[in-house]
């Protein structure tokens, strides 16, 4: 149960953010003599609008993640787990983790700055990594506080979620947003290099399987919260001030807030 278990949820990491993908719209040809009257499209279905298929990857992960933890155990996944990871696997002694989880934004941050046209402006970018990145150590620091879940290795209580996966997941949605569309590979890129990081923090036994699940639906959150956000609170700002203000969110002590930079 548990191989077909990690084959549908590697598959729910790869393919589901692939899937909202749109296609481009082709050139419009040349009228025709013959003319074909198409029906007029339905009401798309529930699973087929845009935002069922940003939120439904998260939420699955997420909500995988609650069930399966020690404080639930719905499905008795996490120890199997562990025995099959040091039967086969053992613990590495890399820290690649630690510097993995920022890769996917550091390359979007990376390839506005080199003139690679993504979804926003180079400034932009930076402020919605800044944003989606204040909201994920919220999420995780407040859920770890929270749920008081055991590490495996029983060096601490601070277990549930996986923060290391939690800002891989983060990262890889903002690299997804800003140049998913012009090639998929950016996407399976990003999300690999989440997977991975999910897979040696497992591996060096300092989280369960249900940490790496609910860290990563926190992480792709976090980011799509951002994107909804941000135009929200810059739209007004610019209305007043135009170009000349900044908005830079914070998060320190359990505290949100936001510090407005404004050019004179």
């Amino acid at each position: 149960m548990l191989r077909y278990l990690l084959a549908v949820l590697a598959c729910l990491l790869l393919w589901l953010p692939l899937r909202a993908q749109q296609l481009a719209p082709l050139p419009a040809s040349a009228p025709d003599s013959l003319v074909q009257v198409r029906a007029a499209p339905g009401p798309p279905r529930l699973w087929q609008r845009p935002v069922v298929r940003q939120l439904l990857p998260p939420v699955l992960l997420l909500t995988a993640g609650a069930l399966t933890t020690h404080k639930v155990a719905l499905l008795e996944t996490d120890e199997e787990t562990r025995e099959e990871i040091r039967e086969h696997v053992g613990r590495p002694l890399t820290q690649l983790d630690n510097q993995m989880r920022y890769l996917p934004g550091a390359v979007a941050l990376g390839l506005g700055l080199a003139g690679v046209r993504g979804r926003h402006r180079p400034v932009d970018q930076l402020l919605l990594a800044a944003l989606a990145f204040t909201l994920n150590d919220a999420a995780t620091s407040n859920l770890k506080k929270l749920t008081q879940v055991q590490r495996p290795d029983g060096s601490d209580y601070h277990s549930f979620p996986s923060q290391h996966t939690s800002l891989a997941f983060a990262s890889a949605t903002l690299l997804h947003k800003e140049y998913g569309g012009r090639s998929a590979w950016y996407s399976v890129g990003g999300y690999s290099v989440a997977a991975a990081t999910a897979g040696i923090r497992m591996a060096k036994d300092v989280h369960w399987l249900s940490d790496v699940l609910a860290g990563a639906g926190v992480g792709i959150l976090s980011t799509e919260a951002a994107y909804w956000l941000y135009p929200r609170v810059t739209k007004p700002l610019r209305k007043v001030l135009g170009n000349r203000a900044l908005v830079l969110p914070s998060y320190q002590q359990g505290a949100f807030g936001a510090m407005a930079v404004v050019r004179l």
